[in-house]
């Protein structure tokens, strides 16, 4: 099932990819938990398969599944958009898989968490439903993750964030956490994040975020972390996913 979504604010067309549970019924009163993808084109399919694999057998619960992605693009463009919305500043980057954005094309992330708050959510929980939220993303769409984290904690319940990209624009999100943290506020979320062993270069600083993170004790802050064995940041995935869901939803 699909939802085409389009933002005033930029010219910029998107689709909801929808799973419903073998069970949903539209009609009835039972409500299911909503996991939100992001980078769908990477993160969708496999959250769909690991929720019909294991809501089963009660290691996850029944869920509706969404992937927020880019209408009629290609890799290519997929590429480009995804970091335009993402990144959190307008600033150079390296040109990651071999596609440049200019600089002042990126750090679309706060209208683009906006128009995730205003219009899809909102859409969803008309059409569906929906009982808690959680957040899926991977890479740029982590990064995402941890703004929407720092910037409005209480937009999910839960919060799924593989190999984050905190390296943006000189470990902004660092400086990012620092200043939350001076200011005295709460974290109230529930957090899981990962990386994979074999992620060592300048761009996985990711152990330091957590470590920066989990040393502050935010009341209301539950924050998991792993470490997954011999993975790359782009093999490391589907486990991630997958072990991310299951620690913050099992049932058993």
């Amino acid at each position: 099932m699909t939802h085409p979504m389009a933002r005033s604010d930029v010219d910029r067309n998107y689709v909801l990819w929808v799973d419903l549970p073998p069970t949903y019924d539209p009609e009835g009163d039972q409500t299911h938990p909503l996991y939100l993808c992001f980078d769908a084109m990477w993160t969708y399919g496999t959250v769909v398969d690991t929720v019909r694999l294991l809501a089963p057998t009660k290691d996850l619960p029944k869920a509706i599944v969404v992937g927020v992605a880019h209408d009629e693009a290609s890799y290519r463009d997929v590429i480009q958009l995804r970091a335009m919305d993402f990144t959190t500043t307008a600033v150079d980057a390296p040109a990651l898989t071999g596609v440049r954005v200019p600089g002042e094309q990126l750090g679309g992330a706060e209208a683009f968490r906006l128009w995730i708050q205003t219009e899809v959510v909102p859409f969803l929980k008309a059409r569906y439903r929906i009982s808690e939220t959680t957040f899926v993303g991977h890479s740029f769409s982590a990064l995402f993750g941890v703004h929407v984290l720092f910037e409005s904690p209480q937009m999910f319940d839960h919060y799924l964030l593989a190999s984050p990209s905190v390296w943006w624009d000189d470990q902004i999100m660092f400086r990012r956490e620092q200043e939350r943290y001076d200011s005295g506020k709460s974290l109230e979320a529930h957090v899981f994040m990962s990386k994979g062993e074999l992620e060592t270069d300048d761009l996985s600083p990711h152990q330091e975020f957590h470590d920066q993170l989990a040393a502050r004790n935010y009341e209301g802050l539950n924050l998991h972390w792993q470490v997954f064995p011999n993975e790359t940041h782009l093999s490391v995935t589907p486990v991630a996913l997958s072990h991310g869901l299951r620690v913050l939803h099992a049932t058993q």
